[in-house]
């Protein structure tokens, strides 16, 4: 791996917790562009994107970045930049699946200055440019709806209510949409996702119905340990929503069990969120 492309992965690693300091590695790897491919400049856009526009709302330092950046390359982060200034956007330069992502970090960058009705006009916008016959926008448009909720979620504080509302119901989006233009497991992870909302949201009954949906597809599919271990997280979760202890306690114990199986790479992350169960089975006892 290059520099280039090391500045880009760290940037991609740090830039949920720290924005700025990923947005500078980001600027830094603009320095180093010179030799990269037009793959590896398309990968930096859409990090510059992410970060800039989508993280810290700051379309002007991603319009800076992007100057001297072909127009041809840089039209959907232009196109996204627009919307998030409630700007005209030419969106007919791209194809139908970058016509429905040109929306995501706009949205990202709305829900920063808490503007959830703008958050929710752009999801429609994004919903309409979805083709009847082009799978690749239909699935774009599930993954955006389903991002935007994990972002939603990612940043949710207990009690702010219209930021719950709007995490769910584009959580439900996103189930919806992968119903249409996914497979079982896109709609299992829609349900996983779905029941995490839930759970954040303190709706504890919407949480248990996700929950057990996405484990019932788990076990109707023979899903590998990665899936069950997870679907138990949900579950898990969403038993505690609920205050129902023993079966929060019984899903976590299910996630240990499939714990092992659980890929090396992933198995750290399923670690935590493990732990995350556990601090919240200990608050509840106190």
């Amino acid at each position: 791996m290059n520099r280039f492309d090391e500045l880009i992965e760290q940037a991609l690693d740090i830039h949920p917790h720290d924005g700025p300091g990923a947005a500078l590695l980001l600027r830094e790897a603009a320095a180093e562009r010179a030799d990269a491919t037009t793959e590896q400049l398309e990968g930096w856009l859409r990090a510059a994107e992410h970060v800039l526009l989508g993280h810290l709302d700051d379309a002007a330092g991603l319009e800076t970045l992007l100057h001297d950046v072909e127009p041809a390359l840089a039209g959907r982060a232009l196109c996204a930049i627009a919307l998030a200034r409630g700007q005209h956007a030419e969106l007919g330069g791209l194809d139908a699946a970058d016509r429905v992502r040109a929306h995501y970090n706009a949205a990202l960058a709305l829900s920063r200055r808490r503007d959830f009705d703008g958050m929710r006009r752009l999801m429609a916008a994004a919903q309409q440019q979805v083709q009847a016959d082009d799978a690749g926008s239909a699935r774009a448009w599930a993954a955006v709806a389903n991002n935007i909720a994990a972002d939603l979620r990612f940043y949710h504080q207990r009690g702010d209510a219209p930021h719950a509302a709007l995490m769910i119901e584009a959580a439900r989006l996103a189930c919806q949409a992968w119903a249409a233009a996914g497979g079982w497991l896109e709609q299992e992870r829609a349900d996983w996702q779905l029941a995490m909302c839930a759970a954040a949201a303190g709706e504890g009954a919407l949480a248990l119905q996700s929950a057990h949906s996405g484990l019932a597809a788990c076990e109707r599919h023979g899903a590998d340990d990665y899936e069950f271990c997870f679907a138990q997280q949900a579950l898990a979760q969403a038993a505690l929503a609920a205050a129902d202890l023993p079966l929060a306690q019984q899903a976590r114990a299910a996630m240990v069990q499939r714990l092992a199986g659980v890929p090396e790479a992933n198995r750290g992350y399923a670690q935590r969120c493990l732990e995350e169960i556990d601090a919240a089975l200990q608050e509840r006892r106190a």
